[in-house]
């Protein structure tokens, strides 16, 4: 399978105040085209770090990161622009549904911003929300909510898809048809998934697990035999 990402040595420093913090420290890493990665570690491990870095929502202090071969560090600020817009879908723990927008308005301002999108209609109907495109977030549940960001992220057809905490803020029943859609995301439509969290039993679900701690790669786990979302109990 075709490597879509590279880094190496991957190094993030944040300061507060004049204290540096090492979010990440040095991280080499390949993820391969149509996987399904699970990165896991504890809060303030370099998880959500490293997810923005791999989305081009944030740059490294040090190191080198590859998208298809293409060195993301030497891309102008545009070119970073289109990279994130065309190439990366990204499903957050809270959503980030613009409020004044209904569903189907949320989904297709997301597709207007990529070259080959998907019918924003057709894609809410794949996550069960036909009937409920024509309503605001307020009017909506946690779970239709993260089924509208879901549908958001794929109907921009990217390469890539990047979770962070997906199911982080639903109840176990709403967390695993979350889980389900996107295994079937990527596995019916070939799409790259990263999906970080702290919940080990997700794990399962994935070709690789990442394991992160303070700021490092600690292992990766190779799965020769991932289970379904419906086998998953946490």
């Amino acid at each position: 399978m075709q490597t879509v990402i590279k880094t190496i040595n991957l190094r993030k420093t944040f300061y507060t105040g004049e204290v540096p913090v090492h979010a990440l420290k040095g991280v080499d890493l390949e993820i391969r085209e149509g996987e399904f990665i699970v990165v896991l570690g504890p809060s303030g491990s370099g998880k959500s770090t490293l997810l923005n870095i791999i989305g081009g929502m944030d740059s490294p202090t040090e190191g080198e990161f590859f998208y298809r071969g293409t060195p993301l560090q030497e891309m102008s600020r545009r070119e970073l622009t289109m990279y994130r817009r065309r190439a990366v879908g990204f499903i957050f723990q809270f959503y980030n549904l613009m409020p004044n927008l209904t569903a189907y308005e949320n989904v297709a301002l997301a597709s207007e911003l990529t070259d080959n999108p998907l019918d924003p209609a057709a894609v809410l109907a794949e996550v069960g929300l036909a009937d409920r495109k024509d309503h605001f977030p307020a009017q909506l549940s946690g779970g239709e909510q993260q089924r509208v960001a879901i549908a958001r992220a794929v109907a921009k057809n990217t390469d890539i898809l990047l979770c962070d905490e997906p199911t982080g803020a639903l109840d176990y029943e709403t967390g695993i048809q979350v889980l389900a859609y996107l295994h079937k995301v990527n596995r019916e439509m070939s799409k790259t998934l990263v999906l970080i969290t702290h919940n080990a039993a997700i794990g399962g679900m994935a070709d690789r697990v990442i394991y992160i701690k303070n700021g490092r790669i600690d292992r990766i786990q190779e799965n020769p035999n991932p289970v379904t979302a419906e086998e998953v109990s946490w």
